[in-house]
């Protein structure tokens, strides 16, 4: 009897005598993209008690420990999605596919969508992937409707942050039409990092990184364009990419051409106040410019695993640029009119050869190793003639050249554990760059130039962060080291030579409970002036305006000061910078004589604040963004103050509708405000895209209406240094455009080389 005894308490006991486990897992939509924040319980049975539970990362993984598991079911549960049920023992062996709920009535099925803006750790994430934004017919124009960015003609700024890099999972964009490749469809999640932190160059303001789904498939797959814009004269865009993936190998090559026709209207204002005239000029411009530009992409990637992965890319750009203007010109001194005209030809060639190659891979659980080399050369040329009929002046011939080579390579360790993301590496480029510049005319007092750059370059980072229950905080600390040789007339000259060993550090915390996310975050910041702006010449634009370089130039350095607030769809953005060695144009007379020379400079003692404030609800097939912001700069030089506040306002519209139409109406407009020393007057823009996806998605065809209102211009003045300067310029802004594509297959290429450096940027 007592042996019956021991072995019923042994049996009543025994939940309470188990050992602790470890319970794992993935939680994916039917789609096989994973389900960020969705809730995991353990309970008795599919429908009884809960034992315990966790919810899933923003990569859809949960991990918590019980002591039971016999008999032990799973319930996990999201909004707009089923909820399901799975024994304990089937969890583990794959992912555990949810689908998204729906309900059908009268024919009308209605389907929960997922939250569209998330923020986490200062970055603003985008949901694609079952969103309306995934109806969107191209990736730059998602990229356009997002929070704080604004997009023109596939160039992106971020409000306060300057023109950002983007990424396509760990692969630096070297050339934004590869957006176009992109479908939105293939899109799970897009990142706007404006605290970049010491892993990227301390150049980099902010990064936009998009997030693909897991490539699928083998076979041949591949994506076919064509777009036709019209406006005052026609262009075109065609491309097309392949993608062949068999085993472990993937092969892809990719081909565009682009041709472009374009009417510039001008019309500009001087007044030059030399000693002893003031000089009046008045100019009424025309230009018609056509570019053409073909570019080959090709290479092959090596994936033995989902651990390791290599690879390597080879791209080919040619392009041609004609400009032919003619000008009015009319000149006043002292009550005296003179009428010029001047006629330019220009044109400007130029190629380069890019190689790209990268290996990716695990190295154990948690620590992994990405590196990257690249190899850049490129030549531009740039020919002028101008010309005067009426034999006033003298004709001027000018050839502007610039030849380079760049080789990088990038190594990134990191350790990634539940508690804590370390970041750790290296990186080297090395930059040769010659700029000649001649000129035939010697009476105009510009002489002809022969510099050469060469640089050596390299810096060590190292970052962490980690979050601890609603708090998050990181760290970083960059180290860049510059050499930096100015030869002048292939002599070398100490005096432009440089040398720069900078520390950059970064430090952000985060507070995130429930719909209230709030980030403040400090970064060190540089930035470098390009190699244009670094040349020793004069250049001839017209009798009175001449454009210089200036080789003495030093970088900018500025400290930024960042809040970023979220609360459900309302996001709000903060920002405070300090400049040292503020770089900006300048304006003054040449030598005394009534020509405007522009160049730039470095200035002291300049700030710069902003405050952005975003709306972004969903509401049933409406997508709203409503955005308004205000920038104003502490700035001030030659005793005059240039501290107008700018003022913005966007609204973008996005509406999905039944069998797969999509519209979007998005308009924009800027105040008159100070930027440097330029007064921007105001500007407005509203544009109109309409369009249908078929076959599945396989096929889209939109039609666009940019600049509708014919209201986009580039207007400023300038009053500085005895030079008044008012431009006024219309570049064709309103246009109709049509763009047809088709994609086969499912297949994409798994190319994950990176870049080794932002350096590329400034050539």
């Amino acid at each position: 009897m007592k042996k019956y005894c021991f072995f019923i308490l042994i049996l009543m006991f025994m939940p309470f005598l188990c050992w602790a486990q470890s319970i794992t897992g993935t939680v994916v939509d039917s789609d096989g993209q994973s389900i960020a924040f969705a809730n995991v319980k353990l309970c008795q049975s599919a429908d009884s008690t809960i034992i315990a539970g966790c919810t899933t990362d923003e990569n859809g993984n949960f991990n918590f420990e019980t002591k039971c598991t016999d008999r032990m079911y799973l319930r996990i549960s999201f909004v707009g999605y089923e909820t399901k049920c799975v024994e304990l023992v089937e969890s583990g062996a794959s992912p555990i596919h949810v689908t998204l709920e729906s309900m059908r009535l009268d024919e009308v099925v209605v389907t929960a969508r997922r939250k569209l803006y998330q923020q986490k750790n200062g970055e603003m994430i985008a949901n694609v992937k079952g969103t309306i934004l995934e109806t969107v017919p191209k990736t730059a124009d998602i990229i356009a409707q997002l929070p704080f960015v604004s997009g023109q003609d596939g160039v992106f700024t971020v409000f306060g942050k300057g023109v950002p890099v983007i990424y396509i999972n760990n692969r630096l964009v070297q050339d934004l039409k590869e957006l176009d490749q992109l479908r939105p469809s293939e899109i799970k999640k897009i990142k706007i990092n404006t605290m970049p932190g010491a892993k990227y160059d301390a150049t980099v303001g902010a990064v936009i990184q998009i997030i693909t789904e897991k490539a699928q498939g083998e076979g041949l797959s591949g994506t076919l364009y064509a777009s036709g814009k019209y406006s005052e004269c026609w262009s075109a865009e065609e491309y097309a990419s392949f993608n062949y993936r068999h085993k472990v190998w993937d092969i892809f090559a990719s081909a565009y051409l682009i041709q472009k026709q374009q009417q510039i209207d001008m019309n500009a204002h001087q007044q030059l106040n030399v000693t002893d005239a003031v000089h009046e000029v008045n100019y009424q411009e025309e230009e018609k410019v056509k570019s053409d530009r073909q570019a080959v992409v090709g290479g092959i990637n090596y994936n033995p695993n989902e651990k390791i992965s290599a690879g390597v890319q080879y791209v080919f750009n040619n392009s041609n640029w004609k400009n032919d203007m003619f000008n009015d010109i009319t000149h006043t001194v002292n009550n005296k009119m003179k009428m010029t005209q001047q006629l330019a030809s220009s044109e400007s060639p130029d190629h380069t050869h890019n190689v790209n190659a990268y290996f990716s891979g695990n190295l154990g659980d948690n620590l992994s190793l990405d590196f990257n080399f690249d190899m850049l050369k490129g030549n531009e040329t740039n020919n002028m003639h101008s010309w005067f009929p009426d034999e006033t002046v003298d004709d001027v011939n000018t050839a502007n050249n610039r030849e380079y080579g760049y080789y990088a390579s990038k190594g990134v360790l990191t350790y990634d554990s539940k508690y804590v993301n370390l970041e750790g590496g290296a990186e080297y480029s090395y930059t040769d760059m010659t700029q000649t510049y001649d000129i035939d005319n010697m009476a105009l007092g510009i002489n002809s130039s022969n510099d050469v750059i060469k640089q050596n370059r390299w810096a060590l980072f190292v970052s962490a962060k980690s979050q601890f229950g609603n708090w998050g905080l990181g760290a970083g600390l960059r180290y860049e080291n510059i050499d930096f040789d100015y030869y002048k007339n292939k002599a070398l000259n100490k005096e432009q030579s440089k040398k720069y060993h900078k520390l950059f550090p970064n430090l952000f915390v985060n507070y995130s409970k429930r719909d209230l996310q709030v980030t403040l975050s400090y970064e060190r910041k540089i930035k470098y002036p390009t190699y244009s702006a670094l040349r020793s010449n004069i250049q001839y634009s017209s009798p009175f305006v001449y454009e210089s370089g200036n080789p003495m130039l030093l970088p900018q350095l500025q400290n930024d000061f960042t809040c970023m607030l979220g609360y459900k769809d309302i996001k709000m953005m903060l920002g405070f910078t300090l400049y040292e060695d503020y770089m900006t144009q300048v304006v003054e007379l040449y030598n005394e004589n009534p020509v405007a020379l522009l160049k730039p400079n470095n200035v002291e003692d300049v700030t710069s604040c902003f405050v952005a404030l975003s709306y972004s609800p969903t509401i049933g097939l409406w997508a709203p963004n409503f955005e308004a912001g205000m920038q104003w700069q502490g700035f001030s030089l030659s005793g005059k103050r240039y501290d107008k506040p700018v003022f913005k306002i966007r609204w973008n519209n996005s509406f999905t509708f039944p069998r797969q139409w999509f519209l979007t109406v998005n308009a924009g407009w800027r105040s008159e405000g100070n930027s440097g020393i330029y007064l921007l007057k105001p500007s407005l823009q509203t544009n109109v895209n309409i369009g249908k996806t078929l076959f599945d998605k396989k096929l889209s065809v939109s039609l666009m209406i940019n600049d509708i209102f014919k209201t986009d211009k580039t207007r400023w003045s300038i009053d500085h240094n005895h030079v008044v300067f008012d431009y006024d310029k219309y570049s064709d802004s309103r246009y109709v455009q049509l763009t047809v594509q088709y994609n086969f297959n499912a297949t994409k290429s798994k190319y994950k080389g990176g870049s080794s450096s932002d350096e590329k940027q400034r050539l």
